[in-house]
């Protein structure tokens, strides 16, 4: 038995061609029914596209895995569920080793405890650090989802 909480999944960045659209669609429709329309139009209005329906635990393995495959940025974030686990934020984009988790509010904001934020004043960083670090982690910061040509597109082949 699952615990399904609502969770939000915002992805962003270059796909290049309909080959790579139509993946992005299957691999969100897997979690969320109404992925290619809203794919489709995040790619019409220029901004990233952000998914949303319960899902078992707050997770979306294969769409996060896709993203890091196909170097789209991401932004996943769930609400608590009250004595089994909080709230929080997991966020990848391609300049990074790995996602990262913060937590967050039931309205998918990174947040930090006092408890966090001493161990953040024992480790040197200072406030500015602590919130440079949560920026990163906000569904605003994923790029605009954007159709590009592919490498080599459109070269004429070589004699």
């Amino acid at each position: 038995m699952g615990e399904y909480v609502m969770t939000t999944v915002t992805v962003g960045g270059p796909l290049p061609g309909p080959d790579a659209v139509a993946a992005l669609i299957a691999a969100a429709s897997v979690y969320f029914a109404e992925a290619d329309s809203l794919v489709h139009e995040a790619l019409a209005e220029g901004t990233s596209v952000t998914f949303e329906d319960a899902q078992d635990f707050g997770l979306t393995p294969n769409l996060d895995r896709f993203c890091q495959a196909h170097g789209l940025s991401y932004q996943r974030a769930w609400i608590a569920r009250p004595g089994v686990f909080e709230a929080g934020v997991k966020f990848w984009k391609p300049d990074m080793g790995s996602p990262v988790e913060e937590a967050a509010d039931d309205g998918g904001e990174p947040m930090i405890t006092l408890a966090a934020l001493r161990c953040c004043v024992d480790a040197g960083q200072t406030l500015a650090d602590v919130v440079m670090r949560l920026d990163e982690a906000v569904a605003t910061a994923v790029p605009p989802l954007a159709l590009v040509e592919a490498a080599g597109a459109g070269r004429p082949a070589a004699a």
